[in-house]
C-alpha cells in the first residue's frame, strides 16, 4: 500500500503564488484556479519545494482550500493502476488529512462519510469530516470556535495528488452532520466539483 507524504501547511501574510486576472496561479507552476467571487476575499498560501496549500476564505465565514503535493518517481507505476491509484487516495486521507486535521481542532476529528465518486473517466476520493470547536468561525458570546463540518475531495493531475476542502458553516447557518440531508451532501459534493473543474493543470 502506498502512503503518501504531504505538507499541510499553514497560511501566511504575503501571497507566494500570483494572482491576477481573476485568478491565482500557484508558486510551484501546477495549476491556476479561478478566484471564488466573494466580497473581501482573502488568500493565504504557503509552499516549499515539492507540497503547498492556499486557502481563500471571507468575513461570512466562506472558506475552501487546496492543498498539493508532488508525487514521488516510484508512484508512477502505482497511479496507472486504477485500484492502487484509489487505494494511495485512502492512504492519503488516513495518514496525512486525518493527523492534520485532527491537530487543528480542540476535539480532533470523526469520519462521517467515504465514498469514490465519478467523474468522468475516473473516480475521486469524497471525505465528509465533522470538526468539533474546529471552524473558520468564533462565538463571540462562548469564546470559541464553532463545530464544522469539512467535505474534501482528493485526486491526481500530471505528478501531484490535490485535496480540495469547503467548509459547509457560515454566518447564516453552521451544519450538523447527524442532520445532513441527501440534498445537502449532494450540494457540497457539486460544489468541490466545480471548486476542481475551475483549476487548469500544467
Amino acid at each position: 500500500m502506498l502512503i503518501l507524504l504531504s505538507l499541510v501547511v499553514a497560511g501566511c501574510a504575503t501571497t507566494k503564488g500570483t494572482v491576477g486576472g481573476g485568478k491565482y496561479q500557484s508558486p510551484l507552476n501546477n495549476f491556476t484556479v479561478a478566484l471564488p467571487n466573494w466580497t473581501n476575499l482573502k488568500i493565504r498560501d504557503q509552499n516549499d519545494d515539492n507540497n503547498g496549500s492556499v486557502s481563500f476564505h471571507d468575513d461570512l465565514g466562506n472558506l475552501s482550500a487546496i492543498t498539493y503535493s508532488r508525487l514521488p518517481a516510484d508512484a508512477v507505476t502505482t497511479f496507472k493502476d486504477d485500484e492502487k491509484r484509489y487505494a494511495a487516495y485512502r492512504d492519503y486521507f488516513n495518514n496525512v488529512a486525518v493527523p492534520a486535521f485532527s491537530s487543528r481542532a480542540a476535539k480532533g476529528m470523526r469520519t462521517v462519510r467515504e465514498e469514490l465518486l465519478d467523474d468522468g473517466k475516473n473516480k475521486v476520493y469524497f471525505a465528509l469530516i465533522d470538526l468539533p470547536e474546529g471552524s473558520a468561525l468564533a462565538d463571540p458570546k462562548k469564546n470559541k470556535r464553532f463545530d464544522a463540518i469539512k467535505g474534501l475531495l482528493i485526486f491526481d493531475r500530471n505528478g501531484f495528488v490535490y485535496m480540495i476542502e469547503n467548509e459547509m458553516s457560515s454566518v447564516f447557518g453552521r451544519v450538523d452532520p447527524s442532520t445532513l440531508t441527501a440534498k445537502q451532501l449532494e450540494a457540497l459534493q457539486e460544489t468541490l466539483k466545480r471548486l476542481k473543474d475551475s483549476m487548469v493543470f500544467k
